[in-house]
């Protein structure tokens, strides 16, 4: 059975550009409430003007001490949320920069694992909710130069699926999506931020390992009518992925050679 997302709220974070942008133009398509975060107020404020009434806006950093408890207070009453804020680096594992690494992980894994908490408690006595992890096909491998990023992406898979377990009873769906390369800013942005000009991971992929961030909005409203543990935005990746777990050997000479 579909469940019905007229009217029901969804709060998404990271969604000043890429995925978190391209999902909040989905869900208010489908009929849905956004409330949607990020710390760019400026790109915020046009996406808003775009959306409408069915939009506002909660500027600031995730990562702050508090401010993910004022971010649900600001939106109210939620149906779910998407966890979309990230950042990547590009760096091999020999270089990485400490303090970076320890950045990452505050943005993609312990502010989202927070924000979900909270926001689960609200779902559990409201007896209905859904929580939707951003993770990435690198949850299941990695490649050069993205050690730091795919591991964050782990520990959120990891994470969620016990949240999936423990909140099942509690009519609480947790879903992780898992996108191949999008093309956004993202992986320019990780670049610059690990000390190059730009990221030559987009045109190192072929073809078939890029994808418009609005295919993975598309999944992701899919998922908030039909709930399902995991989302793949690509199901060649998916076969790929657990080929790869299953022959490591394998995966790190072919991912060498595209990398």
């Amino acid at each position: 059975m579909k469940i019905p997302l007229e009217g029901k709220s969804i709060l998404i974070t990271g969604a000043s550009s890429g995925i978190g942008e391209a999902t909040a133009r989905a869900c208010v398509t489908a009929g849905m409430r956004c409330v949607i975060n990020a710390r760019r107020e400026d790109k915020l404020k046009t996406l808003s003007k775009e959306l409408g009434s069915a939009c506002s806006i909660v500027v600031g950093d995730v990562t702050n001490e508090g401010f993910n408890q004022h971010l649900l207070d600001e939106s109210g009453s939620l149906y779910a949320i998407f966890a979309n804020a990230g950042h990547g680096l590009n760096q091999s594992m020999i270089d990485c920069n400490m303090d970076q690494c320890k950045e990452l992980f505050e943005l993609n894994v312990f502010s989202a694992i927070e924000l979900a908490s909270l926001a689960a408690k609200q779902m559990v006595e409201q007896n209905q909710g859904h929580i939707i992890f951003c993770a990435s096909c690198l949850s299941k491998f990695t490649t050069p130069q993205h050690g730091v990023y795919a591991a964050s992406k782990s520990a959120i898979e990891s994470m969620a699926k016990s949240m999936q377990m423990e909140l099942k009873k509690d009519n609480v769906f947790v879903s992780t999506v898992h996108p191949i390369g999008t093309r956004t800013e993202f992986f320019d942005v990780s670049a610059i931020r690990s000390g190059k000009e730009k990221s030559t991971f987009s045109s190192q992929s072929p073809a078939w390992l890029m994808q418009p961030p609005e295919k993975v909005a598309k999944a992701v409203v899919k998922c908030l009518r039909k709930p399902k543990p995991e989302v793949w935005t690509s199901f060649p990746m998916r076969l790929i992925s657990t080929s790869f777990n299953a022959f490591p050997r394998t995966a790190n000479m072919v991912l060498s050679k595209i990398y």
